[in-house]
């Protein structure tokens, strides 16, 4: 049986979840109308429960449930199900009676559709557990080369068996003997650093015909989502970002930006006078706040936001802001976890400093410092800084040099492979930042 991609796998999760979405409407109307369920009942039913179904597959979507790493049925997972399936219901129940014109009762039928909908989700994704374990469903891989990365990579991947790979052996180079590589693992795939080991790549051209091989860096990007930072060269980004296949997307883009620029505007300004009041009677100072960024090509601007600290909090030093952070203020931490203190970027947008997905901007006086510590740091500057980015809807809020140097392998991620397609799932995917009450640096 041939292996299956990861790509396949998702897909096999949304079509199953389409399935079972019009099987668990066909048999809530056969319980609903009994002997008097026709082909005209059925009609009536499937076009604004196809409508309906659209809006659920995106909420499943945003709450990660064709993430394949939640996949494995785990608390996130269940926890995950609970919020996605209240929130189906009230989208449901608001559809059918804004659009009365469908002449569907919905209660009975909403409830119904989703309680026998939740059965047969739960035994499909169990189903699909056992699925992927089967032979034909996951590889068996060996990796030449041990490094910190390496070793990253097979804990990843050993607490994620439905991502339907199996690390057999990492061997090193540099102490082993590869000649029998070849013979003894015909029917496995082989991972390795092709930039790192030039003669290995030369002895695994020679055995084309009998192994299958994958570089390093693209398998691990496959898998993670980010760059390798420590297996990347300059000639990486001389082969990667490459700038002009990117002006028609680019084109795009700006336009996209300046419609939610005007978007956010409205909404920061139907918001103001609340949010200031909160403000102002909550601490004194300022509403707004403007802090110095690194925008694209290293320059400089002012990012706004609704202050979400006490007065001076800086007066001595720039110092990174903590989760949990003694100098925010009551009323900031709820505009930090609403997401509403970064409404005010939406200036930054519309000014072309700013774009609404990107590297998020960081501090000059941090750039300065992480570009020493941190190789290809200064990469993040080649496109406009965003509100929200890769890095910010897959790794966690940070403010360590470890973090920095995490949160810049999504980056180049994002700087690779930036599209109009990766840009929508960013944007799905801050939604469900914001109703996890997440908040960005």
């Amino acid at each position: 049986m041939a292996n299956f991609s990861l790509k396949f796998k998702r897909g096999l999760l949304i079509c199953g979840d389409i399935l079972l979405l019009y099987s668990s409407l066909f048999f809530t109307l056969k319980l609903r109308f009994g002997e008097q369920f026709n082909l005209k009942i059925w009609q009536d039913h499937f076009l604004p429960f196809t409508f309906l179904y659209i809006f659920w597959i995106i909420i499943f979507y945003i709450f990660g449930l064709y993430n394949l790493v939640l996949a494995k049925n785990d608390l996130e997972f269940w926890s995950a199900i609970s919020k996605s399936f209240i929130l189906c219901a009230f989208i449901g129940l608001a559809f059918f009676y804004l659009f009365p014109s469908f002449g569907i009762a919905p209660k009975t039928i909403i409830f119904l559709n989703l309680i026998l909908f939740f059965i047969l989700f739960i035994l499909w994704r169990q189903a699909f557990n056992i699925l992927i374990k089967l032979p034909g469903f996951y590889k068996n891989i060996v990796i030449i080369g041990k490094n910190d990365q390496t070793a990253e990579l097979k804990k990843y991947i050993d607490s994620n068996p439905q991502l339907g790979y199996k690390i057999i052996d990492i061997l090193d180079p540099e102490k082993e003997k590869l000649e029998g590589v070849a013979k003894n693992y015909q029917d496995f795939t082989i991972i390795t650093p092709f930039n790192k080991y030039p003669e290995i790549t030369k002895y695994l051209y020679q055995h084309l015909t009998s192994i299958d091989f994958e570089d390093f860096i693209t398998f691990y990007e496959k898998i993670t989502n980010k760059i390798p930072l420590s297996q990347i060269d300059e000639a990486w980004f001389l082969n990667n970002p490459k700038e002009r296949e990117m002006e028609f997307y680019e084109k795009i883009k700006r336009f996209f930006d300046f419609l939610m620029g005007i978007i956010l505007a409205i909404i920061m300004i139907i918001l103001f006078i609340p949010v200031v009041l909160a403000i102002k009677i909550n601490s004194p100072g300022p509403v707004f706040y403007t802090q110095k960024r690194v925008g694209k090509n290293g320059k400089i601007f002012n990012l706004i936001k609704f202050r979400s600290m006490i007065q001076n909090a800086e007066k001595n030093e720039a110092v990174w802001s903590d989760k949990n952070d003694p100098r925010i203020t009551k009323i900031g931490k709820i505009l930090r976890k609403t997401l509403i203190d970064e409404l005010p970027q939406s200036i930054n947008i519309l000014k072309g400093e700013m774009s609404l997905i990107g590297p998020r901007p960081e501090r000059p006086e941090f750039v300065e410092k992480l570009e020493k510590e941190i190789p290809f740091y200064q990469a993040r500057h080649l496109i406009k800084p965003g509100l929200t980015g890769w890095a910010q809807v897959n790794y966690k809020y940070g403010n360590t040099i470890k973090d920095a140097q995490e949160k810049l392998q999504y980056d180049l991620f994002y700087l690779k492979n930036r599209s109009i397609i990766l840009d929508l799932k960013i944007i799905l995917k801050t939604i469900n930042v914001a109703f996890k009450g997440g908040t960005q640096q």
